[in-house]
């Protein structure tokens, strides 16, 4: 007989049959409620099949043991009147405490016009060893689909008989084939080496101990490309106690542990931030105090000699040790002020330095006369020792004398009586190193690290001799800004100190003696014929930087402000130079108004000249902002005379 020809109804002698073979049967209508319902396991449910007549057949009762439960069945029923035969193993709920597993079949019922008219279910409970398999089976595959969709692999390893079942997914972590088998050597060569052997003694542990296990790692691919893993699962012992089989999952986190990682660093430089923020607060009160006391100590003695000078009769010798220590403690203050705005210049950038051609030798020797007599007055002997004494650096001379008596007065001030100060001086090819050492009280290796650091005076318990703590950070401010070094050395306290710096040299000697061979070889000299125009306001760069041209052969004209330089373009029409040279930052019109107002003019006017900017500004901004008002090239003050003779020839397409 044809299914689709059976009638399940009250009446039917189909019906005894269905209630003999079947635990329960009935009809749907072709969208999925029931029109009938009968057997055993209904009526074990406690159920009144009438009542639930009409009501949609997958959301009853009986299949809410679980949400995935009740969407088989309601998946099954769509199939079925679509015209296809359903066949699932599922739990039927008997009662709370009590259910079952079901072999559900839903079968169409055609009309003679082979449409849907209704569906006929029936199910049996299972009862044989085949068919529970089958039901777990079906739950696994379920699962395997869930974590796949999940994009997590599952293994399992049989450590007895060596071998290890995966799923497509996990062999995809792996680079394997679906169907490859993944040995413990194939998974340990992709394994990061950093990472290896933290991954091996987890699994050993696991296995040792029958432990759960969780690890993240990185693998490398062929292709270089690194990913993070996350892998977690047990082990599981027999009863003698060891490892019987392994089992767990894995899945890539690579976007995880990225922005874990980038989490990190944002609180790392969070924290970075409060601690400066709190340590900025710390030296904004250790300044006040040390600059109240550092201004009210001298402010004692002034105001304490003056009373007794206006109010007594004094001796001459009293009378001019109370002058003397009125002069000391005002130039003490003087000194207090100049740091303060000092320092306050280089906070707001406002720190202007005027670099020319110097004689380093000549700035340490003026430093040197001056402080010669504090050190005769402490019986100190100081000493100069240098191997040239034409040492030619591209600086600001007053700076330089600043840094240099900074180290000296704190050299002797930090020395006793009959002590040593020597100042040593090296000329090599490319820089000068200057050495100012001491036999004073040393410098401990704790507060070494932080020596330059503002408001630091050294070790609380040294015996510090006052002062805001500024002169130091200022010196490696300056010395920083003509592109050199300041460092301190120190074996500890009461074993003296060594401040050293280094600054690049203007002219190498061998650059000397090279250009020394062009002046005699006219022939020779690079810029021969070559019209320069530079444009700069300060008189000794200017005068040092036209000698420097004209020494290697270039025809120049130097004008002090923009104006002058558009006036001489203007009256030089049949002359124009071949190249400008422009400071940027001058009075007026600066250097960036100037260009742009050049290339404004038409070629016969000077319009198309290339120009090179000279800058002590060295922030990308401001190069950028050069290149658009239109110069070609941009050399940063000092600047290097080999780059700048370089940039001209290629400018110029002259060599």
């Amino acid at each position: 007989m044809n299914f689709n020809e059976i009638d399940v109804n009250p009446d039917s002698q189909t019906q005894q049959i269905f209630q003999d073979v079947f635990s329960f049967f009935g009809t749907l209508t072709p969208d999925g409620r029931i029109k009938s319902l009968f057997g055993e396991a209904i009526e074990r449910a406690g159920i009144n099949a009438e009542l639930l007549v009409g009501q949609p057949f997958a959301e009853n009762v009986f299949w809410q043991s679980s949400e995935q439960n009740s969407e088989m069945v309601r998946k099954a029923v769509e199939k079925a009147g679509m015209g296809e035969r359903s066949k699932l193993a599922v739990d039927f709920r008997v009662s709370s405490k009590e259910k079952m597993i079901v072999e559900l079949f839903i079968h169409p019922f055609f009309s003679p016009q082979r449409e849907v008219d209704r569906l006929i279910f029936c199910a049996n409970e299972v009862t044989t060893r085949e068919n529970e398999i089958a039901y777990y089976k079906e739950k696994s595959e379920h699962l395997l689909f869930a974590a796949e969709n999940a994009d997590v692999g599952l293994w399992y390893w049989d450590l007895r008989a060596g071998k290890i079942h995966t799923t497509p997914k996990c062999n995809e972590l792996f680079l394997l084939e679906p169907n490859d088998i993944l040995t413990l050597d194939k998974f340990y060569e992709l394994v990061h080496p950093d990472d290896k052997a933290r991954v091996e003694g987890q699994i050993l542990e696991s296995q040792n101990y029958g432990k759960e296990y969780h690890s993240e790692f990185r693998v490398i691919y062929p292709d270089g490309t690194e990913e993070w893993i996350a892998a977690q699962g047990k082990t599981f012992l027999g009863e003698d106690g060891t490892p019987k089989n392994m089992m767990g999952v894995v899945q890539k986190v690579t976007d995880t542990k990225t922005e874990s990682t980038e989490l990190s660093k944002i609180y790392a430089r969070e924290k970075k931030l409060r601690d400066e923020a709190e340590e900025a607060n710390r030296a904004k009160d250790f300044f006040l105090a040390v600059i109240s006391h550092e201004l009210r100590s001298p402010l004692n003695a002034i105001l304490g000699w003056t009373k007794i000078l206006l109010t007594k009769e004094l001796d001459t010798e009293t009378r001019r040790k109370a002058l003397e220590t009125v002069e000391k403690s005002a130039r003490s203050q003087a000194k207090l002020l100049d740091d303060l705005l000092d320092s306050s210049r280089v906070a707001s950038g406002r720190l202007k330095l005027e670099f020319r051609d110097i004689n380093l030798y000549e700035v340490i020797s003026t430093v040197y006369n001056l402080q010669k007599p504090t050190a005769d007055a402490k019986s100190i002997e100081i000493n100069i020792d240098s191997n040239s004494d034409n040492i030619r650096v591209f600086g600001d001379p007053i700076r330089i004398q600043q840094v240099i008596t900074n180290l000296l007065s704190n050299a002797l001030k930090f020395t006793p009586d009959g002590g040593k100060v020597n100042i040593e001086i090296q000329s090599g090819e490319t820089e000068v190193i200057v050495h100012v050492a001491d036999t004073g009280q040393g410098i401990s290796q704790k507060t070494l690290p932080n020596i330059f650091r503002q408001f630091r005076q050294g070790d609380a318990d040294s015996g510090d001799q006052g002062g805001l703590g500024l002169g130091l950070s200022i010196a490696k401010i300056l010395i920083e800004k003509h592109k050199g070094k300041i460092w301190a050395t120190s074996e500890g306290v009461g074993q003296g100190s060594t401040f050293s710096i280094a600054l690049p040299l203007l002219v190498s000697q061998k650059k000397r003696e090279s250009e020394a061979k062009i002046e005699k070889l006219p022939e020779m000299k690079l810029l021969n014929g070559i019209k320069i125009l530079v444009v700069e306001d300060e008189p000794d760069s200017r005068e040092v930087l036209q000698l420097f041209l004209e020494q290697n052969g270039a025809e120049v004209k130097s004008v002090d402000i923009a104006s002058q330089a558009l006036e001489y373009l203007s009256r030089n029409n049949q002359d124009l130079p071949d190249i400008i040279l422009s400071d940027l930052a001058m009075p007026g019109m600066d250097g960036y108004a100037l260009l742009s107002q050049i290339r404004q003019l038409k070629p016969e006017q000077g319009g198309d000249v290339p120009a090179v900017a000279l800058s002590a500004f060295s922030s990308n901004d401001n190069k950028q902002r050069a290149f658009k008002s239109g110069f070609q090239q941009y050399h940063t003050k000092p600047f290097e005379p080999d780059g700048i003779i370089q940039d001209i020839l290629n400018l110029t397409k002259k060599n």
